[in-house]
């Protein structure tokens, strides 16, 4: 460890003297030595008792990271995402188990090679600036919109974006597109369209309506691809046309400044940890984290504890007004996530604070973590308030925690936003994958053995 910066001054006590030097230095103050000394007085009468104090910054002397060393830090991960995983998705905060993995427990080495699987072996497919974004006719731009979408327009108060009209533009079009879908609902509720025979495609939207796609989606999807199946079996066809951010996962991130958004419990704060693990220990990126997860003192400390098994910084933020500091101390990295605090879509402040967070940050993409396993409505009803800021990328979560992939598709085709990312299971690099269309249309229609679904 070296000093960055060291300062020494007088306190009353420890309690004063941590206060001081958190001020002063900021969070990562710690303090070298305390001396009690007399001061003041007259005719050495009358002294008083104080600390001498010297407080400073350490700096980790970062040597090359060998091998053997990148392995222990993957275990320490591992073992951590394990405890998470058996204490429940609904604990927080650090573990006993995981104070003694910080504490010097002995971590064991990984088993076997670490798998070429997850995010270094993306299924093929079309480049994303290729694909032809199928978008339903019910879902174009000429659909008139409701009282109910002007009205869901205008109860987001207004914001002050950074980038002129053109971000406004792109949370009102979230908003207009949630109103046709939910224009559309109401009309397959109440005027159903009749079942279409098997000699015209009724089978594949039978399929398709039995794994939760939407019943518009479903029968447009089946007559383009009737008009033009291009050679291919339906879910080729179908895979190529699902939109997707890259093939890479740092393409897939689509920027340096990274934010994630999404409801209580759908697990950003791992999927964040995550991709620094793949980007900082394999990809050999200078990572930093950011929380404003400061709702939750332990949620802070769980990032923090992920932040030091993977040997990056990680810095805390308070108020939005506080990033241009934290973004200036951490220099240049190659890139920055910020975890977002768990927000119920319900909590219309926190969903202010959150645009505060957006204009303040400057992301180059904001990506919603959306779960696998919530049901579509309420998935509308997560894009209808995180849609306070402008959405640029879908993360499903928790694909392991559900049969049927129905709601994902209608999310990509109502909103026309790419996917960037699937997650399952508690396996590193293996948990966490590139999203791929021809893997979602697997997953649709296909059975664990590769067979079509009945």
């Amino acid at each position: 460890m070296k000093i960055k910066s060291q300062i020494t001054f007088q306190a009353k006590d420890e309690a004063e003297a941590l206060h001081v030097a958190g001020e002063r230095l900021g969070r990562d103050a710690v303090l070298l030595s305390t001396q009690v000394m007399k001061v003041g007085g007259f005719l050495g009468f009358f002294r008083k008792t104080v600390l001498k104090v010297t407080a400073a910054i350490l700096e980790e002397e970062r040597k090359p990271e060998t091998d053997t060393e990148k392995k222990e830090r993957l275990a320490a991960f591992q073992k951590l995402l394990d405890i998470k995983k058996a204490i429940g998705s609904s604990a927080e905060g650090v573990s006993e188990g995981e104070k003694d993995l910080l504490d010097g427990q002995k971590i064991p080495s990984p088993a076997s090679p670490l798998s070429g699987g997850g995010v270094y072996s993306p299924l093929p497919r079309k480049p994303s600036a290729e694909k032809e974004k199928d978008i339903p006719e019910e879902l174009e731009d000429r659909t008139e919109i409701s009282p109910r979408g002007r009205a869901l327009a205008a109860e987001k108060p207004s914001f002050s974006f950074h980038s002129t009209g053109k971000l406004q533009q792109e949370v009102d079009e979230i908003s207009q597109r949630l109103d046709r879908v939910l224009k559309r609902l109401e009309t397959e509720r109440y005027d159903p369209a009749p079942a279409l025979p098997r000699n015209e495609g009724g089978d594949l939207v039978s399929r398709l309506l039995s794994v939760d796609v939407c019943e518009v989606h479903a029968r447009s999807l089946v007559q383009k691809f009737r008009e033009n199946p291009e050679g291919k079996d339906f879910v080729t066809w179908l895979g190529a046309r699902i939109s997707t951010a890259a093939n890479n996962s740092w393409d897939a991130l689509g920027g340096k400044r990274v934010m994630v958004v999404g409801p209580t419990g759908v697990g950003k704060t791992t999927t964040i940890a995550k991709l620094a693990a793949i980007h900082a220990l394999w990809e050999k990126k200078n990572i930093l984290l950011l929380t404003a997860d400061t709702y939750r003192i332990a949620a802070v400390e769980q990032l923090r504890t992920y932040a030091k098994i993977l040997g990056v910084p990680m810095d805390v933020i308070y108020e939005a007004q506080e990033i241009p500091e934290i973004l200036a101390k951490h220099g240049e990295p190659d890139l920055v996530l910020l975890d977002t605090a768990g927000r119920s879509q319900r909590d219309t402040r926190r969903l202010e604070e959150l645009r505060a967070l957006y204009d303040v940050f400057l992301p180059d993409t904001v990506h919603l973590a959306l779960p696998a396993n919530m049901k579509y409505r309420d998935m509308l009803d997560v894009v209808e308030r995180m849609g306070v800021v402008p959405l640029s990328h879908i993360i499903f979560t928790k694909l392991d925690e559900t049969t049927t992939y129905g709601a994902l598709l209608n999310i990509l085709l109502d909103f026309a936003r790419p996917a960037s990312f699937f997650t399952m299971g508690q396996n590193v690099p293996n948990d966490i994958e590139v999203a791929s269309g021809m893997r979602l249309a697997e997953m649709l229609l296909k059975n664990e053995g590769g067979t079509l679904r009945d």
